[in-house]
This record gives C-alpha cells, structure tokens and sequence, in this order.
C-alpha cells in the first residue's frame, strides 16, 4: 500500500509540474514544451505505468488514427523530397504521440485529491503568466531584453510572444474548471482575453472570443455544437483548396480592403501558393514536413508580384502553410487529410456523444478544441514538437478537471 501511495504522489506531482510550469514556461520558451511533455511520460511510466495503460481504456481508436498518420508519415519517406527527414518526423510524431497518451491517461484516473492539487496549480501557472505578461507588455519588455541583451531603444515586437500567450488562452480552459475559488476563476476568465487583446495576437484573440461563444452556447446544445463542429471541419477541410482566392484576387482585396494587415495578405497568398504545389501531387504529396524544401517556397512574393510591395520579405512557404488542412494535404496527400479529419471528428464526436461527462465540462471540452482549431488552421506547423506537446498537455489537464467523468 505504501508503494501505491508514493507511485500515485508522484504521479500527481508530475502532472501539477506540467500545470503550473506550462503557461509561464510558454512565455519566455515556449518550444520547451516538448521536453517538458517528454519528462512527464517518462516520470509517469517509471512511477506509475498501470495507471497510464488503465486510464487509455475507452480511446484506443485515437491511438490507432494517431499511429496510423504517424506511420504514413514514415512511408512518405519512399517519395518524399526530404526523404530522411519525413521518415525521422514520422517518427518523432509517434513518440509524441505515444508520450501524449501516457500524459492523457494518467490524467484520465486522477483520485479528487489529486484533481484539487492539480487544479491549484493550474491556475496557479497561468496567474503566473499573466503577471510576466504584463510586466513584458507595460515594462517595455524588460524581462526579454535583459535576457537577450536588447536595449531599451530598440523596438521588440508583441509577435515575440504569440506562442505564450497561444498556450495561455488554451490553458484557460482546464483552468476554468480547476478546483480553485470561483472568484479566481472568473477573474482568469475577464484577464486572459484582455492581455490577448493587449498583446495584439490575432488568432489567440479569435481562438479565445470563439472558445467563450462555443461554451455559453454549448451548455444548451453540446451536440448541436459537436455536430455544426464536425461539419464545419469536414467542410473546410475538403473546400478550402476551391475557396483560396487567385492572387489577382487577393491583390484585388488588398486594394479595396487596407485595413487587412499585411500578415492576413502574407497568409492567403501562402495558402495560393499551397494549393498550387497540391495540384502537382494531390495523392500522395510531397512527403511529411516536406512544405519547407518544396520548390520555389523561398521566392519572395514582392519578386513574384511585382505590384504586391510587402514590407519587408514575404517568403511564399516559409516552412509550412500555416493550415493544419492544407499542410495534411501538401505533404501527405488524400490520405493525410482524411487521417487528420479524422482524427478531429473522433475527438469532437466523442466529446458530442460518447463521453459522460457533465453539461458544463461538455462544454469547456468543445470549447478547448474550437480554440485550438482556430489556431491549427490559423498559425502553427501541425508537426511542430511544441504545439503538439501543448495540445497533449493541456487535453491531459483538462482530462483531470475532469475527474471520474473523463475515465467513463
């Protein structure tokens, strides 16, 4: 008994590490999120690896898909212009992947003291953040400077911070239902979208604005949400090489519409170029995280549209498209987009339907995973260690809000 005792501390300590450690981390480092997950699966494994299998009941299909897309990756070696490098991408993905579901199903069994300890520090980390936050947007970066030697005069970017504030606002969401005072909660619930709308990270304040609608509306309806979800991703996901404007036309939209920032103009002619570069293997791709050494990605668009006149460069696909999507389609070719959708409607099916969990965690689920989509289809590289290794660690965190719910 004792052994169980000191297997499941451990446990629980590794767990509230991640959520007190997570959101400040994502500040200043945000890429040590993938350690930070890799030291997690290990110290869960070697302390508690019973739990882990048990808590992976229920969600075997997900391992299958992940594995499946992880595999797939492998082989695009075979054809792949970066043939090396998509076979070790495909490999690194499964490692995540499998460290992700060891995290996911630790979490998944939380006893209610440990879901209580856990909460804390939740909310804990992203108090935490919000401070260095703050003191970074209101203190001319003061914390970076000294760090990176830069001086005062010269002028430092809030897009330096897109990735922490991107993990906070996905962090929110286990936060909201931690055990922790509801006054401190609520207060999280005002501060985070407003340092979002201070640190001027567009898809982190379309991501959480998103997230607030789908909870209120999904306490009423979570499988109406679920199901306008799914459909909305299927959608998109078949669609969206049809619906990318011509550059002609994005050019044309610029014209008459300036107040699009110029990053908005870089992303859609990125997603044109994309689409292009499908056409010319639209079965099978290019090969997995392939988007960065596909010919004529490195010409700049100012060189390609001599009218476009980009403040300073514009690469046409500067490692990857910026569309979880399209970057399944580019590099992995029919059968990557169907895995990714599919791997997308398991989760939001499963969190429509399939879960016992209460009206309002339904919700905060939904709600977590519209936020990160608005992200993956907006920002980041799918295959980036860091924002997988976010997306696991905050879905294992919210599993522990959770509690018994999530093991059902």
């Amino acid at each position: 008994m004792e052994s169980n005792s000191s297997t499941r501390g451990a446990a629980c300590i590794a767990l509230a590490a991640v959520a007190v450690l997570l959101p400040p981390l994502a500040v200043f480092a945000p890429l040590g999120a993938a350690p930070l997950l890799v030291v997690a699966a290990a110290a869960l494994l070697v302390f508690d690896r019973q739990r882990c299998l048990a808590g992976l009941a229920g969600i075997k299909s997900l391992a299958i898909l992940l594995a499946t897309l992880g595999l797939w990756g492998m082989v695009s070696s075979l054809w792949s212009i970066l043939p090396e490098h998509s076979f070790l991408e495909g490999l690194r993905f499964l490692a995540l992947s499998a460290g992700g579901l060891m995290i996911l199903g630790a979490a998944r069994s939380v006893t209610p003291s440990e879901r209580s300890r856990i909460g804390k520090a939740m909310v804990a980390g992203i108090v935490v953040a919000l401070l260095l936050l703050a003191i970074e947007r209101f203190g001319n970066a003061p914390i970076v400077r000294h760090w990176l030697g830069i001086p005062f005069d010269q002028l430092l970017p809030f897009q330096r911070y897109d990735r922490g504030i991107t993990v906070m606002v996905l962090a929110l969401w286990p936060a909201l239902f931690a055990v922790a005072p509801r006054w401190l909660r609520g207060l999280l619930l005002i501060a985070v979208p407003v340092m979002a709308l201070l640190m001027e990270s567009a898809a982190a304040v379309l991501s959480v604005f998103l997230g607030l609608v789908v909870l209120a509306v999904a306490r009423f309806t979570s499988r109406g949400v679920a199901g306008v979800m799914i459909a909305g991703i299927l959608a998109f996901g078949v669609a969206v090489p049809v619906l990318i404007p011509s550059y002609d036309n994005i050019l044309t939209l610029h014209q008459s519409a300036p107040w699009i920032k110029w990053s908005g103009i870089h992303r859609l002619l990125i997603w044109r170029f994309s689409d292009d570069r499908i056409a010319e293997h639209p079965l099978l791709g290019w090969g997995m995280d392939a988007s960065r050494a596909i010919p004529g990605g490195k010409t700049d668009f100012n060189d390609l549209l001599p009218t476009l006149t980009y403040p300073g460069g514009a690469e046409s696909l500067p490692l990857h498209p910026h569309d979880a999507a399209l970057q399944w389609q580019l590099e992995l070719g029919l059968p990557g987009l169907a895995l990714g959708l599919a791997i997308l409607t398991w989760i939001v099916a499963r969190l429509g339907w399939k879960t016992t969990l209460s009206r309002d965690h339904r919700a905060g689920a939904l709600a977590f995973v519209s936020g990160a989509l608005v992200v993956g289809l907006l920002s980041f590289g799918i295959w980036q260690a860091w924002w997988l290794s976010t997306l696991w660690l905050i879905a294992s965190l919210f599993a522990v809000t959770a509690g018994d719910e999530a093991g059902a």
